[in-house]
Parts: structure tokens; C-alpha cells; sequence
């Protein structure tokens, strides 16, 4: 199924490496006017350059910024004014004892998880339901019904997605806007090489 994104624009968070940059990839592919976020001005470059090979001729926009607080949130909006199509991709992750999480541990996590997200959809929801066309689309996970033991702070972030998201449809409801979850398993990026030996090391005698 090809689907036709031609004049869109679509955000896309933490989309310098993993399950982001393919959801980049195929957004740009169908057209969409696409903008790949990171942290690092270099690194958004440097995954740009990646992106655009995989896709030739696609629209990528550079959006360096911290999504995960005010100022971030302000800078993007400065960026990209107007997004068609918002993907709530970012998200931390790592194993911890869980009577070990410190209360800053536990508030990252909903900072970078989930209220970066929010805080977006707040940003660009009222533009879609103006235009009567929007796509908002949160990154949730398995581990927000079945929380990992040494991993409760992400798992609990990951069920918060689920109600902030239809939440938020219930809101968009009947506005041509629609607002979605997905509920992704163990999926094969740099990052979770890299926790899987953590855990793997961890573990070793």
C-alpha cells in the first residue's frame, strides 16, 4: 500500500537513529515534507545525510532541540511552525533495581517520555483541527501492559502514553484529527544492543 503525503509536514521525535529514522524514512518516501529531530545540531546532520539516501529527493528538515522541556518545545515550534503529522517517538529506556530509582530517575522519565509528548500535542493540535486533517501517533510499548521488573520507570511511562493518547482522541473526536497509539515489542536498534549487553554484563558472575 502506497500511501500519498505530498504537501504534508511531519515531526518526527528522536528520529536521529532506531525505530524514529525508519518511521522518518517511510514518511519521507511517501512524500511528507519530513523533520528529524535529535539533540545534537551534528548529529541531526549526520543522520540527514543517512536519511536522504535511503530516501532521494525527500524534504528533510533539520530540528535541533531538546523536545523534553520548554525551551525545546519553543525552538521547534520555531522551526516548524506547522505539522501535519506529529510522531511521539522519543523515549529513554534502561534497567534499574527498582527500589533504587531516585525521584530525578523517575521524573526524567515522564519528562522525556511522556510529557515531551504531550506538550507537542499541545502545540500542534489546534492547527490540525483548524485545517481539518492531522495525524498524531505516540510510541508506546509492550512494556506498558506487561512493566519488565528492572524497568518499572520505563514501563510506567509507556502505560501513561496509552491514556494521554486517548485522552487526547477523545479531544480530536469528529475534527478529522486522529490520535493513536502503537504498542511496539522488542525491536532490533543500536540502543537495545547496547541494553541487552548492559543486562547480559550485569549479569555475568
Amino acid at each position: 500500500m502506497q500511501i500519498d503525503l505530498s504537501g504534508r509536514t511531519a515531526l518526527v521525535t528522536g528520529s536521529t537513529q532506531g525505530i524514529g529514522a525508519a518511521v522518518a524514512v517511510a514518511l519521507a518516501r511517501a512524500g511528507a515534507r519530513v523533520g528529524v529531530n535529535g539533540r545534537d545540531e551534528r548529529r541531526v546532520a549526520e543522520s540527514i545525510a543517512s536519511l536522504a539516501v535511503q530516501a532521494p529527493g525527500a524534504e528533510l528538515v533539520p530540528v535541533a532541540a531538546d523536545v523534553s522541556g520548554d525551551e525545546g518545545a519553543a525552538r521547534v515550534a520555531e522551526l516548524l511552525p506547522q505539522v501535519d503529522i506529529l510522531v511521539n517517538n522519543l523515549g529513554v529506556f534502561g534497567a534499574a533495581d527498582p527500589l533504587e530509582i531516585t525521584d530525578a530517575e523517575w521524573r526524567r522519565y515522564f519528562e522525556v517520555n511522556v510529557l515531551a509528548a504531550v506538550r507537542l500535542t499541545r502545540l500542534y493540535l489546534p492547527g490540525m483541527t483548524e485545517r481539518g486533517w492531522g495525524r498524531i501517533q505516540y510510541v508506546a510499548s509492550d512494556s506498558a501492559v506487561a512493566i519488565p521488573a528492572e524497568m518499572i520507570h520505563y514501563g510506567m511511562s509507556k502505560t501513561a502514553l496509552l491514556a494521554v493518547s486517548r485522552g487526547f482522541a477523545k479531544k480530536a473526536a469528529g475534527t478529522g484529527v486522529t490520535v493513536n497509539s502503537v504498542i511496539a515489542g522488542p525491536t532490533h536498534t543500536a540502543g537495545v544492543e547496547d541494553f541487552v549487553y548492559e543486562l547480559v554484563d550485569r549479569d555475568l558472575p
